[in-house]
């Protein structure tokens, strides 16, 4: 470690079983944030991302402890590791500042500088040799003091110095505890526009914030703050949860974080539809159903007022089934649907080319006037045709309203811990793409088998009551096991279950060779750029064959209804 001297000249505070820090270095009045960083080292070391640890001195124990140890230290190194980020906290042996210092004693290449700001009057500092003020942390990286006897006085210097080290880059601030202390370095945060990160379950301010933002209380003042700033609660005790948002905030990729939004917004939208698209399917089949069923008891009736409810029960369920056929092809659901999951999924296929520098974005290749390739240009005119593409068809038809909400979407890549923005290399790629995608069709498969089992059994079974029916001489009611057949092979067309199955399996079993050829060549066989080409071109088939499938399959169940209302208008005017 390398720290700069003190003033003073005050020698090395040995502590037993850790390396003491280097001499902190005390600020001087009026002096420039920047001067004061080259003073203690740091003056080669800008720009660069900076974390901000704020929180509990000594007020975290038991399960808050317990909850801070696994989260904060390893998520922040982890994000730190990420994106090349300096970290800044309160400098003291106890509670988050100590929790930050035994991570970086473990891993001190994740954290390269970790520098700690302190009120001169309040800690045990070489110069002072107060023991019976709270000692500096040893593993700390760089350390000084703010010309102050009081807690919190040394906030503002802390806030400018953390600016400063960021030099216009980016400064996020993670909460953990805390109390009065951690409330102004908050307010500081707040007022800076640092994006805010608080840790549920450790107590303090960072749960009241987390209340807060939950709508469960919470002070004026703190109401006031909250309101202007940008704050994400983070649960749960593994670390990546807090690693990958940090390092989302704190990597400066525009044109990547556009296409997560651009497939965020596609993906909400086409999960959206189709859920639309299937109630109205499902509402149509019941209907369907019904009215067959009505339409019989009617027929069976033998008193008067009952056959003149259910006379008009006849009428009227036909009336609605063709409405509601009328408004599904209006409103274009399933067709809308299918467009836009193709759309986020070829937008999806540019993420993760670009991740890996390979095709189109790779960094080797030459455009046509010699000159390296700009990727994030490459990367918006792909998205940019991708859009185009897709406003020219039946998807333009509704809203297509951005999507608001945490990003990277947390249904993708969320079990690897996954900031969505981070270069991958083969392994990586290998892990987060291939093998989630061969789980997602393993899934799929399964969700496919199971439905058109219970639709099959459907079937068969109101085959064989229709069977009994007839030959107990219920004739009449074979028309109800009949539409309720109809309603199941219908709704296990629309499903395209066979086909699906077969094509997920496939593409399945495709990657999954992929993965074990670049497993048994030790991660090195296939090249980087075959095995993204070979793993993108599978899946970009997949996803095209199921597009036509589903084109045709909506096509036909269109033309079926559309027969099926003007069958049921006839019959009407009969």
């Amino acid at each position: 470690m390398s720290f700069a001297t003190a003033d003073d000249g005050s020698p090395r505070r040995q502590r037993a079983g850790r390396d003491a820090p280097g001499a902190p270095v005390y600020a001087r009045s009026g002096e420039a944030p920047r001067a004061l960083l080259a003073r203690a080292g740091l003056a080669g070391e800008v720009p660069r991302p900076v974390i901000v640890v704020s929180g509990g001195a000594g007020d975290l124990e038991g399960s808050q402890l317990a909850v801070a140890r696994a989260m904060l230290g390893p998520g922040v190194a982890a994000a730190a590791s990420r994106t090349g980020a300096a970290v800044v906290d309160g400098g003291t042996d106890s509670g988050v500042m100590g929790l930050i210092g035994d991570e970086r004693a473990r891993n001190p290449a994740a954290i390269d500088v970790l520098l700690g700001v302190a009120p001169a009057g309040r800690v045990d500092s070489p110069a002072a040799g107060d023991e019976s003020q709270p000692p500096l942390e040893p593993n700390h990286t760089h350390l000084v003091l703010a010309d102050s006897d009081e807690w919190g006085g040394e906030t503002p210097l802390l806030a400018s110095l953390a600016d400063a080290l960021a030099h216009g880059a980016h400064v996020v601030m993670v909460v953990a505890g805390g109390g009065d202390g951690a409330r102004q370095e908050v307010g500081e945060a707040i007022r800076r526009g640092w994006p805010l990160f608080v840790l549920e379950g450790t107590g303090g301010l960072a749960d009241e914030i987390a209340a807060r933002r939950e709508g469960r209380g919470g002070n004026p003042q703190l109401r006031s703050e909250l309101a202007r700033g940008r704050v994400r609660a983070i649960g749960g005790t593994d670390p990546s949860d807090l690693a990958g948002p940090l390092a989302w905030e704190l990597q400066d990729e525009p044109a990547l974080k556009d296409a997560w939004v651009m497939f965020a917004t596609y993906d909400r939208l086409a999960v959206r539809l189709r859920d639309t698209f299937e109630r109205f399917q499902l509402a149509i089949l019941v209907l369907g159903i019904v009215a067959t069923t009505i339409a019989l008891v009617h027929d069976a009736a033998r008193a008067d007022p009952l056959r003149n409810v259910l006379h008009w029960l006849a009428v009227a369920a036909p009336i609605f089934v063709s409405v509601l056929i009328a408004l599904a092809n209006q409103r274009a659901s399933g067709k809308r649907w299918v467009l836009l999951r193709a759309a986020a999924e070829a937008v999806k296929s540019e993420i993760y080319r670009y991740r890996t520098a390979t095709g189109v974005y790779a960094r080797s290749v030459l455009d046509s006037g010699s000159t390296h390739v700009d990727a994030p240009q490459k990367l918006a005119e792909r998205l940019a045709a991708i859009e185009g593409g897709l406003i020219q068809t039946d998807a333009s038809g509704g809203p297509l309203t951005p999507y608001d909400g945490l990003l990277p979407p947390r249904m993708y890549g969320a079990e690897h811990g996954d900031d969505g923005l981070s270069a991958l290399d083969p392994a990586r790629y290998v892990e987060m793409r291939i093998a989630d995608q061969i789980g997602y069709y393993a899934g799929r498969v399964h969700d496919l088998g199971r439905r058109r089992a219970v639709l099959q059994l459907v079937t068969l079974a109101s085959g064989g009551v229709g069977a009994l029916l007839a030959a107990a001489g219920a004739e009449i009611w074979i028309g109800a096991t009949t539409a309720l057949a109809g309603a199941a092979l219908a709704h296990l067309g629309y499903l395209q279950a066979d086909s699906s199955i077969v094509s997920c399996n496939q593409a399945a079993a495709q990657l999954a060779a992929l993965q074990r050829e670049f497993r048994a060549g030790g991660g090195a066989t296939p090249a980087f750029e075959t095995l993204v080409t070979r793993g993108e071109s599978v899946l970009l088939t997949e996803v095209g064959g199921w597009v036509q499938q589903m084109t045709e399959a909506l096509a036909q169940q269109q033309a079926d209804q559309t027969k099926a209302v003007e069958r049921a208008a006839r019959a009407r005017t009969q």
